[in-house]
């Protein structure tokens, strides 16, 4: 009976608290409730479960190739608006645009499933890939992030200034949301 009445006050207050990012049991990463956020605000088109996943593979493709995840998510953001069937005109693919005529070779010997430019929709592949591309134009900039948005984006400002705007926002939410909890846990003691 205990547990029932808990359960439903649980479903309750998440139904009420309009929270965005889908319930699980164990609280979600913060950065990847703040991504998901993100994604969903500049594409209300994208489904919650995509927006969900494209989250959590952004948080382990910045993990296996030491990245910030707020970095990535910007990229995708400003590069495709989070559009995983997105084609540049000059050829780029996908939620990180990844150039197929350049990359081709090096995208079919990381992923061997992948045989032509249509398989970047793929967002595990297109993820992994961009963000591997982007470590390399970090480690060509001496690891300065503007330098290192200047090399991934072939020049442009324009994008390297919206891609750091975002991770600025998205920082001081975290930041945020860390003091609201500290002074939660003070006021609580």
């Amino acid at each position: 009976m205990r547990t029932r009445k808990f359960l439903l006050t649980v479903i309750f207050l998440l139904v009420i608290s309009g929270t965005s990012y889908p319930a699980q049991k164990k609280e979600p990463d913060t950065r990847a409730r703040n991504i998901y956020q993100l994604f969903t605000s500049v594409n209300p088109r994208l489904d919650p479960a995509s927006a969900k996943k494209y989250a959590e593979i952004v948080i382990e493709a910045a993990e296996k190739f030491k990245q910030d995840a707020y970095v990535i998510a910007g990229i995708i953001v400003h590069e495709s608006t989070v559009n995983n069937k997105a084609v540049s005109k000059g050829g780029d693919y996908g939620l990180m645009q990844v150039r197929w005529k350049i990359h081709e070779k090096a995208i079919k010997q990381r992923f061997p499933k992948v045989k032509r430019a249509n398989d970047m929709f793929d967002a595990r592949v297109n993820i992994m890939f961009g963000t591997e591309i982007f470590r390399d134009c970090m480690r060509k900039s001496d690891n300065d992030f503007q330098k290192g948005l200047m090399l991934y984006s072939a020049g442009n400002t324009k994008l390297r200034d919206k891609v750091t705007a975002t991770v600025r926002d998205l920082r001081a939410k975290e930041n945020a949301a860390k003091t609201i909890s500290i002074l939660k846990k003070k006021k609580g003691k």
